[in-house]
Order: C-alpha cells, then structure tokens, then sequence
C-alpha cells in the first residue's frame, strides 16, 4: 500500500497539501505537471480507484465527479492483496472504519483512538468531515455513520507523519501531520483526527 500510494502520488505531479491552512492549500514542485481530478489522464485513475470500490456511478446528479477518497484507500488496499474480508470495499470511509472497529484483537487491522496510539508507516488515521458533524465527535466513543477522510501514513518522523490521500484538493496529494512529543498525533481544525485503523501485516 505504501509503494502505491506513492506511485499515485508521483502520478499526480506530487501534490502537497498544508493541513493547517484554511482553506487547504496545494502547491506542486512542477506545476506543468500538476495532476487536477477533471483533467483526462487524471480522471482515468480515478475512474479505476472507484469502480474497484463499487459498482456505483462515479458522477452525481449534477454532474459532479462524486468524492473519492475512500475509494482511493480501497483501491490501495485491494492492489496490494488486502482481502475483502480484512476492508471491505465501499467509497465511505465509515463502511471499513465500522468494521475495523467491530473486528477482534487478532485481525490485521484493528483500531485506535487518535490519542492513544502512535502511528507507524502503513497505519490510516482519520477525521470526520463537515463542520456540524465534527461538533458532535468529540472522541473516539462518539464515533458514528456520518462523512469521514482517512489518509494512508507513508513515512513518519520523531515530530511529523507523511500521510497521502486521494480527493485531497481534487488529488491525490501527501501531507504533513505535527505529532506531540509522546508521538501521538495532534488533530487540526481542517483535520481533527479522531482514529488510527492500525495495520498489523
């Protein structure tokens, strides 16, 4: 999953996005490269993250291109030989979240709230989205169906993840989460992270 996230990532003409900016801000190293989700070579690995998800259309009712940043960790998931059973597949983050949750200690991935585990390369932590929606999460026991983000951890530091997800700014772009000094992560109003979905294998 790490080797492919960042596969996509350099795909995408390596989009990063700055967490702590409202609204989020992207910047690109090449920006004759810049990978934007309505361009063609773009749109067309999108296409795949979200028809390996579901069987769903892709565009909504007003001809948006719907979100697809569960798709992309599924996609993730299922190219790497994750099984079904293990994360399901769905474009809402709640649907594998819920059942991550529900699973038993000896599962290969089992969950954490935010400030009660450090996160290592290859874990997913997320943060539920919408601003009425995150007032009423106020920790990991509140944690219910509603619209959620989630990111791959593809690298970690003593004070900072590296994180990539997809439908970030309409990319799939990395970015950068400030940890406490007990390496747990400190969630930000753009992200306010409530879970850690730890993978054991």
């Amino acid at each position: 999953m790490l080797y492919l996230a960042r596969q996509e990532w350099e795909l995408f003409g390596r989009p990063e996005v700055n967490y702590e900016s409202e609204p989020l801000a992207i910047t690109y190293p090449n920006k004759v490269t810049s990978g934007h989700e309505t361009q063609p070579p773009f749109f067309s690995r999108i296409f795949m993250y979200w028809y390996t998800a579901t069987d769903l259309p892709i565009i909504g009712y007003k001809g948006e291109i719907r979100p697809w940043s569960g798709a992309f960790i599924v996609w993730l998931a299922r190219s790497a030989g994750v099984p079904e059973s293990d994360l399901p597949s769905t474009v809402l983050h709640w649907d594998y979240i819920q059942h991550v949750m529900a699973a038993d200690s000896e599962s290969r991935f089992v969950s954490h709230a935010i400030n009660a585990y450090s996160p290592k390369p290859g874990d997913i932590v997320c943060a539920p989205r919408g601003e009425a929606f995150i007032q009423s999460i106020h920790n990991y026991n509140d944690l219910r169906r509603g619209a959620y983000h989630c990111d791959l951890v593809v690298a970690q530091r003593p004070d900072a993840l590296d994180v990539i997800g997809g439908n970030v700014v309409d990319a799939v772009s990395l970015a950068h989460i400030k940890l406490d000094r007990a390496g747990k992560v400190q969630p930000t109003k753009a992200r306010p992270w409530s879970l850690v979905i730890e993978q054991r294998n």
